[in-house]
């Protein structure tokens, strides 16, 4: 008889155990599941700055300014920026000071701006701004050229950038180089 309730004993402890084990497997599994579903929604973004994507090689081939000392600045303002700027004497205006015309140059410049998680929304938001827009095809998701502004902002891979190109006194220069760097930028995303 001993042995019979040492060994109902071993059954229900057994049981017991088991059952223990099973319930905190499936809480362990339940948390591995929200975990994971955590893990989807909030996946880090691979780049933290628009440098990462457009280097100053990059600028040098597409400006073809390689004998130009070319500034840097990586910087996060409102979202991560990217500067360059240079002097190469192709940007510039002309004022008319008593009776003589001076010619006042700017520096060139590439100011890129990334936005992550981004998506029609925030697109549309961020370009209702625009005065002079024009829809451009073929570059990201949707994308759209401010002449005024001398920016194109594209949206791609749930990045929005903001493609700031003012390296000519002609729209059209700067609207094709921002073209350029931004496909360069969607190259780099996939």
């Amino acid at each position: 008889m001993k042995a019979r309730k040492i060994h109902l004993l071993f059954v229900v402890i057994s049981l017991l155990i088991l059952a223990c084990n099973s319930k905190e497997n499936k809480i362990d599994a339940t948390r591995k599941t929200i975990i994971d579903k955590n893990d989807e929604v909030e996946k880090p973004s691979t780049f933290d700055s628009p440098c990462e994507l457009v280097s100053i090689e990059d600028i040098k081939n597409t400006f073809a300014v390689a004998e130009y000392p070319i500034e840097t600045k990586d910087k996060i303002l409102t979202h991560p920026t990217c500067m360059y700027k240079w002097e190469d004497g192709q940007v510039f205006s002309i004022k008319k000071i008593a009776n003589q015309e001076l010619k006042m140059e700017s520096p060139s410049e590439v100011l890129i701006v990334m936005v992550k998680k981004a998506n029609e929304n925030k697109f549309n938001q961020s370009t209702k701004v625009y005065k002079q827009v024009q829809v451009i095809s073929n570059v990201g998701d949707m994308a759209v050229w401010d002449s005024r502004m001398s920016q194109l902002t594209f949206l791609s891979n749930n990045y929005m950038f903001h493609v700031h190109v003012k390296v000519s006194n002609e729209e059209i220069n700067n609207q094709k180089k921002a073209i350029e760097v931004s496909n360069l930028i969607i190259k780099k995303l996939k």
